[in-house]
């Protein structure tokens, strides 16, 4: 299911018409604290070496480097629809990408957020989203189901699978952070953990599950990894755990393409 490279959702993996990979921080060329498939122009690497592993990501796919679509991602709630292959969009501020277009690789970039991955099996519809928490409250999954409908996606058809992120154990918030969810929904109590000193432990993997299925996607057509970012350090880069050392880190790309002239 999966190596140093990447690592693969089951529940995708049994979709022909589309090719996707939750990629790890391995099999780069970039050194130091980008170690070393590190996919951010925004980060301080070197950008030949980003420019080097974005192609090996590309030759995943089998396709290349400027058939690749990232965003300038923010934790909003704005969703793009590629409609032309051609279409710039690194400079869009945006945090989910949706194409019917084949032959086309949709990327998102993370370092502990999570990156979901869906695709309409009926009407051949992608889509790669960035999600934190801020992109929890700013209802950037709602938005990005709610879009696919609106090109003719029946959620009921959607696969969605959530890639390694900040596990459940590792992600503690402040009360402030707290409040601030159930605040707006008393029912989101139910992805927090009290701990001593007014801290919680937050379930991002479930609260993205619970907001898929609000969108009407089918339970059993929701996965995600069982990877923790922030504890597996051979495997992924974390935010979280480069800012406790005061250090930078990289970041990781999840990509999803549709495979052109399938059935």
């Amino acid at each position: 299911m999966n190596n140093s490279f990447h690592i693969f959702s089951k529940i995708l993996n049994r979709q022909k018409n589309i090719k996707h990979a939750f990629f790890t921080r391995n099999g780069g060329v970039s050194s130091s604290n980008f170690d070393s498939l590190n996919c951010s122009f925004s980060s301080k690497d070197d950008l030949d070496n980003v420019t080097q592993n974005r192609k090996r990501v590309c030759a995943f796919h089998q396709l290349d480097l400027n058939k690749l679509k990232t965003v300038s991602q923010i934790h909003s709630s704005n969703v793009i629809v590629i409609k032309d292959a051609k279409a710039a969009t690194k400079d869009i501020k945006a945090d989910a990408l949706i194409t019917k277009i084949p032959n086309i690789i949709l990327g998102i970039l993370t370092a502990d957020c999570a990156p979901v991955l869906l695709y309409d099996y009926k009407d051949k519809i992608a889509a790669a989203i960035h999600v934190g928490w801020r992109g929890t409250k700013n209802k950037i999954i709602n938005n990005t189901v709610q879009k696919m409908r609106l090109i003719g996606s029946n959620p009921k058809n959607i696969i969605g699978a959530i890639g390694p992120c900040i596990g459940k154990d590792s992600y503690e918030v402040g009360e402030d952070l707290y409040n601030e969810f159930i605040n707006e929904d008393n029912n989101l109590k139910r992805f927090f953990t009290s701990l001593k000193s007014k801290k919680f432990l937050f379930n991002l993997n479930d609260l993205i599950t619970y907001q898929l299925i609000k969108e009407k996607l089918l339970m059993n057509n929701i996965s995600y990894s069982n990877h923790d970012t922030l504890t597996e350090k051979k495997l992924f880069f974390s935010h979280r755990r480069s800012t406790k050392l005061g250090s930078v880190c990289g970041r990781m790309i999840s990509t999803i393409s549709i495979i052109k002239n399938t059935q």
